[in-house]
């Protein structure tokens, strides 16, 4: 698997794979910083961020994970080099190579905008102490379901040598994702969609907010922290791998 760790990167580096998610990432970061914080919105900051990132997560972690794993994939597709290295190498093995190659670039930028949120808070002055605990646990429910969609995204990659199909299937779960975190009151519609997940995992609310007072009065609260919903996008990435694993290996080349 080393070897095949290492394979992955000398044909990748000249790709620019791993430069071309810090920029996608740091595109994710100058939407969330650059804006003006109020007192009122500087003494909410750490649980706003909290509430707010995501939605954030569930546009950009996705349209990370479609290029990240089309990348990587599509250059095995040319000529007939994915059949070449199923000749040498077991197939399972090529499928968990690649797919532990990307997964180690989607969590380095999970992680990183997760400590980049945490170090702009310092810098913008908000109130009081950040809640770490909180923070860890939104870190967990931010890489969970990128683990999900990344294995789904990895998995048509690989199996289908025309990547627009991989495109447009993920940037159509993408806006369906959305879209069901502006319905709450429709729960069951986030929960049947991977890319739901970090809107059905939000644990943060904003109460009495409105146009006149915006953040005067308002205050955000933990709302409870959704264990049910967790246990099914953590099972859902086990199901995909063993399903995409087993697709792949059955695949025609």
């Amino acid at each position: 698997m080393i070897k095949l760790l290492k394979c992955e990167y000398m044909k990748t580096r000249r790709r620019h794979v791993f430069v071309t998610a810090l920029i996608i990432t740091a595109v994710m970061l100058v939407w969330i910083f650059p804006r003006n914080h109020s007192a009122d919105l500087l003494r909410l900051g750490w649980m706003a961020n909290l509430y707010e990132l995501p939605l954030i997560n569930a546009i950009f972690m996705p349209l990370l994970s479609i290029i990240v794993s089309s990348r990587l994939c599509d250059i095995e597709h040319k000529g007939i080099m994915l059949k070449q290295l199923a000749v040498t190498t077991e197939r399972g093995k090529i499928y968990d190579a690649k797919l532990i190659y990307g997964l180690a670039i989607m969590l380095f930028c999970t992680v990183l905008s997760w400590a980049a949120t945490i170090a702009f808070g310092y810098y913008k002055g908000f109130s009081g102490d950040v809640p770490i605990k909180l923070y860890l646990l939104y870190l967990l429910f931010t890489a969970v379901p990128t683990l999900a969609v990344y294995i789904f995204q990895h998995t048509l990659s690989l199996c289908f040598k025309n990547q627009t199909v991989t495109f447009f299937a993920g940037v159509i779960g993408t806006f369906s994702g959305v879209f069901s975190l502006f319905l709450p009151q429709f729960p069951w519609l986030r929960k049947s969609l991977i890319w739901g997940y970090y809107g059905a995992l939000q644990f943060v609310g904003l109460f009495d907010w409105t146009t006149e007072d915006r953040y005067k009065l308002a205050h955000f609260d933990v709302m409870g922290t959704d264990w049910t919903s967790f246990a099914i996008i953590a099972a859902a990435c086990v199901i995909m791998y063993i399903l995409g694993r087993m697709w792949f290996k059955r695949k025609e080349l």
